[in-house]
């Protein structure tokens, strides 16, 4: 299903690997190139200052584009329908498809800008509609319009933005769709979005470690984070007392105060420890990230000190608990650590031997006929050694 081709996406993954050990010396420059010779890549990849040129380059280019054919077509009312926003996003997207399939664009800048003007106009084209046909049900249908959108985008383009929006359009559905149908699904809401972004991001670890989904690992990584955010904002103790008084206008404590407490000042370090555990480096900063939301909701309701010591003391406290972690990892623990170390590709590196001593027998001679046994010079070569005897 993704348009990109796949052989190209795994050599480029294989040139990434044997980069890093030409760097680190388990390869030397002509075995680099040979083996780059061998599986090359064909996207058009540009370097970051051009790819962000190449996004406003674009940007401006179908803004005139689009314009201009909507001046053309102004007087017959079309314009202002919402068919004409699904037209326009159409149109990019028919782009997108043949630039991506002919020009072996690969995030180049281009395919990204089309992606998300074409993505854009698609999902105004159905706000128009909605509004329009004036549902009750708008916030619900539009998020799971959203999803199923976002998700078809980042099944085909693997993109890490549309794979953002479809995570938090997914979360969105399950909340107003769950506080919409059932008769006590405010006060219940919490606990079930606890329950679905925990298995959404045990899905994605499920499913991020197999063969078939390689080329969406970068997919999965926002999967896990967006999950992982979602979890901890379900149970805050600040985030449930907003949605009751925005949503049902209830004033007071929340009820269950302790357990959210808890899971608001806790979980920061559940997260930590877990990384630390499963070497999960995803789990490990998103927990150092989440220790200052923890106290910033605690200083939001108990007024302890002023708002620029409570920061610099989170501040000292999160730099604190880094050298920590870091100290304790300096020694593997776990088969985790904080030092990058030789053998932390180890599979890869005897997979990058393997192919270097493939590549230097692909073209061994033929023996020669058997004319007795000769005695003298000679030579051997493999593996990037040699020697004479």
């Amino acid at each position: 299903m993704i348009i990109y081709n796949k052989t190209w996406l795994a050599n480029m993954r294989l040139q990434a690997v044997i980069k890093k050990d030409l760097l680190r010396g388990y390869i030397t420059a002509n075995e680099f190139k040979s083996i780059t010779e061998k599986y090359p890549v064909g996207f058009y990849t540009p370097n970051l200052f051009v790819r962000v040129g190449l996004i406003i380059l674009t940007f401006i280019i179908v803004s005139f584009a689009d314009g201009l054919i909507s001046l053309v077509f102004a007087a017959t009312g079309a314009v202002e329908t919402f068919g004409w926003f699904f037209f326009l996003g159409l149109i990019n997207y028919i782009a997108l498809e043949l630039i991506v399939k002919n020009n072996n664009h690969f995030r180049s800048g281009v395919d990204d800008a089309l992606l998300f003007i074409s993505g854009c106009l698609f999902a105004t084209g159905f706000v128009m509609l909605l509004f329009r046909l004036n549902y009750t049900m708008n916030y619900i249908v539009l998020a799971g319009i959203i999803f199923l959108l976002c998700l078809y985008l980042s099944i085909r383009f693997a993109d890490m933005l549309t794979s953002v929006l479809c995570c938090i359009s997914f979360f969105a559905f399950i909340f107003f769709g769950w506080v919409r149908v059932i008769p006590a699904g405010l006060a219940t809401a919490p606990f079930v979005m606890m329950m679905v972004s925990g298995g959404v991001y045990w899905l994605s670890r499920i499913n991020s470690k197999k063969e078939k989904f390689i080329n969406y690992d970068n997919c999965f990584v926002i999967i896990q984070v967006i999950s992982l955010l979602t979890l901890y904002a379900a149970g805050n103790y600040y985030v449930i007392q907003t949605l009751s008084s925005e949503m049902a206008a209830q004033t007071g404590p929340v009820p269950f105060a302790a357990l959210f407490w808890t899971w608001t000042i806790l979980l920061p370090f559940v997260y930590i420890a877990s990384g630390i555990q499963k070497k999960d480096v995803v789990l490990l900063r998103t927990g150092l990230l989440l220790i200052a939301a923890a106290a910033l909701t605690f200083r939001n309701y108990y007024h302890v000190l002023p708002v620029d010591v409570t920061l610099t003391i989170i501040g000292a406290v999160i730099l604190g608990i880094v050298y920590a972690i870091m100290k304790y990892l300096k020694i593997p623990k776990h088969g985790f650590t904080s030092a990058e170390t030789e053998d932390g590709h180890l599979m890869d590196h005897l997979k990058i031997e393997s192919l270097i001593i493939a590549e230097t027998f692909t073209h061994t001679p033929q023996p020669p006929a058997n004319e007795g046994v000769k005695f003298g010079g000679g030579d051997f070569g493999g593996g990037g050694s040699s020697g004479g005897f």
